[in-house]
């Protein structure tokens, strides 16, 4: 008799399965030699079993084909099938006598056995499968339900192991935002974007359609808020959507003359945009287009010169000195990092109670089942500690989180105001295409009336930094972090 070794382990489960081919191998060589069973081949296959298409698997039963071996040594049964269409196989050529001989550590299979029992253990193995699958897929709506993503990490996020929620990554996420800030101008396809921005098309086209970048998470058509911190808003995505559907944003027709401010500037007085000519063919003007025919400033010509001044002007209450900035930087995450040990504190006390409460559980359990309470009492019991439980674990995610990126925020806020101070001593010596993307990122766009500017509409974390003291401190500023601040926790570089 000569027999195939096959041993096969999960690739699912690689981490757990690590050593479970050498366990198997050694096992059933340990096994053939006790019963003097010659071992013609081994298979060593990492690969699941719950769906045909094995490689190694198909190259062994065609060796039992071709005669060249009629024997199988396996560790268990569904070590060979897990599926229907494998199981068939295997059974089939038991029953036409190519195997003579399945031994497994638990018992032999022969072609003169009942095939009753065979099917039934196969069967076992391919229904074991389909409710693991139905189980994992139930795991995975409860999860979303909780607000965790059940799966990889889409690009932007990381998948925290200690928390089980998306933590930001920012060098990515800040890519995220621009695709989508870029996109809902309406003169980017996607292709100039992948170019811009190097990504793959697939992948810019992925993050414009993922509502999870605002935070909520979808799976077969049902959504659900997640408890991850947002990239982006949901008034921008829509923005987004809408540009890609045609709605609102269409795609601007080519611009022989390049007017760097055009775009950013409107009237204060009937709100149209100002629009640009070149006089003499040498100097750029602007002025407002009176679109709606009711505008006295329509006649109101403000030269390049004059225009340049009033972004300089805007952009000149933005910086901080940049040695005040990190004397706060320092003092605030001096303070941070001492409330953490409260922190931790706060977190072990939840810890305590969630144990104390398993302890209740298995208390409740054993209480149960050796007849000491009723059912209708262990029911309300157990929903009642189910309750607490899912209350305390809350608790402990949310908390664990907040203390988790507290000193992460304040980093990007630091961030922020340096990079600020960047871009505004660059727009002095930009050039006309390079201004025209510093005002793009950090600005909406000036009110101008009479030949001045009568408001200055920043971009939110701008806003905040202008309109700030310039003898603050850093933790000031974040106090109110839930409004001013909300989106330096997503700025990433």
């Amino acid at each position: 008799m000569k027999a195939i070794l096959y041993c096969r382990k999960s690739s699912e489960s690689e981490d757990r399965q690590v050593m479970s081919l050498d366990a198997q191998e050694n096992e059933l060589k340990r096994i053939a030699e006790r019963d003097g069973i010659e071992i013609v081949k081994v298979y060593r296959e990492s690969m699941s079993a719950k769906a045909p298409g094995r490689p190694l698997f198909a190259e062994m039963l065609d060796l039992i084909s071709k005669g060249k071996a009629d024997a199988i040594l396996c560790w268990k049964l569904d070590r060979l099938a897990r599926n229907p269409v494998d199981g068939g196989s295997i059974s089939w050529a038991l029953q036409k006598n190519q195997i003579k001989l399945i031994k497994t550590h638990e018992r032999d299979y022969l072609p003169s056995d009942n095939v009753l029992l065979m099917y039934v253990e196969l069967g076992m193995s391919n229904q074991y499968v389909r409710d693991l699958s139905e189980n994992v897929k139930r795991g995975n709506r409860e999860k979303l339900r909780r607000g965790e993503w059940p799966n990889r990490a889409p690009y932007g996020y990381k998948n925290d192991k200690n928390t089980k929620t998306l933590v930001v990554v920012r060098s990515q996420a800040e890519k995220v935002r621009q695709t989508f800030e870029l996109y809902a101008t309406g003169k980017y396809s996607v292709t100039d974007l992948a170019r811009k921005l190097n990504l793959g098309r697939s992948t810019i086209a992925n993050i414009l359609s993922r509502p999870i970048y605002y935070g909520v998470l979808e799976r077969n058509g049902e959504k659900f808020p997640g408890i991850h911190k947002p990239i982006i808003t949901k008034n921008l995505f829509d923005r987004v959507q809408e540009v890609k559907n045609g709605v609102t944003v269409t795609k601007p027709r080519p611009q022989k003359l390049f007017f760097p401010y055009r775009g950013f500037m409107k009237c204060a007085e009937c709100g149209c945009q100002l629009t640009a000519t070149k006089k003499k063919g040498l100097y750029d003007y602007y002025y407002c287009t009176n679109g709606k025919g009711i505008c006295s400033q329509g006649s109101q010509y403000l030269g390049e010169t004059k225009t340049d001044s009033f972004f300089v002007e805007a952009f000149n209450a933005i910086p901080f000195d940049e040695e005040l900035v990190e004397i706060m930087y320092e003092a605030a995450r001096e303070r941070q990092e001492s409330g953490s040990y409260d922190a931790q504190t706060v977190l072990d006390g939840i810890q305590m109670q969630l144990h104390q409460l398993k302890q209740r559980e298995r208390k409740l359990l054993h209480t149960f089942t050796t007849g000491l309470i009723n059912e209708d009492l262990y029911t309300e019991e157990a929903s009642q500690l189910g309750k607490e439980k899912s209350e305390l674990e809350a608790k402990h995610r949310n908390y664990s989180q907040n203390v988790a990126t507290s000193l992460d925020t304040l980093e990007l806020t630091k961030i922020a105001f340096l990079e600020a101070n960047k871009a505004v001593s660059d727009y002095q010596t930009a050039s006309p295409e390079k201004k025209r993307d510093i005002i793009q990122n950090l600005l909406w766009n000036l009110e101008v009336k009479d030949k001045s500017v009568a408001k200055t509409n920043y971009k939110l974390h701008y806003a905040v930094m202008a309109n700030a003291p310039k003898n603050g401190d850093l933790a000031t500023m974040l106090a109110d972090g839930d409004s001013n601040f909300q989106f330096f926790g997503t700025l990433t570089k």
